[in-house]
């Protein structure tokens, strides 16, 4: 970083530093999470414009004596209002933070601030029940990006695929937790009873392939059945908690909420 640069930024978390600085942490593009300090106290403007969710163009000072980067301005572009006045949005931004900062963008800065900028816009103009169904979304393309995300489309035993017709939504496939796969129901006969699997109507997992392959316009003109939000709720909270081998606070203190 120059000693002086601009950068787009994400808001992802603020604490206190001292009686009236803050340390800030930054999603950025290009050098992943930064932090940095902001000095002033409660009546300063630039402590009103940095706040957290807000996004835009910031500008920094890097002071390499002190081994300290101080946040110099702020041009705010999305201020994230609903957040702050939704419980569930404020639950699901600070997901998608905490999973930023524990996975350390899942190794790629550029795509993961693509992608955490894109559900934050998204859910200021979508309302809570929108914002669920793009939870879903959001976890399930977190997974991609980890590397982590299993196929979807065919048969991980014997490649039978279930975006046929010979699938009919009634259908039942099976996610299978020793593979990392989706396995059809004559394959699922054959596991071992002890194997953990997690149950999904085909319906359920067709839509997971329409947002693995479509453009994210296309995916959210796709509509959910209640019963399929709830098993692929069940399935991404489990994938994305195993992802960083630990309990995430945001899933913890949200639960009946998010």
């Amino acid at each position: 970083m120059n000693r002086s640069s601009q950068t787009s930024a994400i808001i992802l978390a603020l604490k206190p530093l001292g009686e009236n600085n803050s340390l800030v942490t930054l999603l950025t593009p290009t050098e992943g999470l930064v932090y940095a300090t902001l000095y002033g106290g409660p009546k300063s403007k630039l402590r009103s414009l940095v706040a957290q969710w807000n996004s835009g163009l910031i500008w920094l000072y890097d002071n390499s004596e002190k081994k300290q980067i101080k946040i110099t301005d702020f041009d705010v572009k999305n201020y994230h209002y609903s957040f702050r006045q939704n419980l569930f949005k404020m639950y699901a931004a600070s997901l998608a933070a905490e999973l930023a900062i524990k996975t350390r963008c899942a190794g790629s800065n550029e795509e993961c601030f693509k992608l955490i900028s894109g559900f934050f816009d998204g859910m200021e103009l979508c309302n809570e029940e929108q914002s669920q169904v793009a939870l879903l979304r959001f976890l399930w393309r977190f997974l991609d990006l980890l590397g982590l995300q299993p196929q979807c489309h065919d048969c991980f035993e014997c490649n039978k695929s279930f975006l046929t017709s010979e699938f009919a939504p009634y259908s039942i496939s099976y996610y299978n937790g020793m593979d990392n796969s989706f396995i059809c129901p004559e394959c699922a006969e054959n596991i071992n009873e002890s194997t953990s699997m997690i149950p999904l109507k085909t319906a359920s997992l067709q839509y997971l392939a329409a947002v693995t392959y479509l453009k994210p316009a296309e995916a959210r003109k796709i509509a959910i059945s209640k019963e399929s939000y709830d098993e692929i709720k069940q399935l991404v909270f489990f994938l994305i908690e195993n992802s960083v081998e630990q309990k995430l606070n945001s899933i913890e203190t949200g639960m009946g909420i998010l």
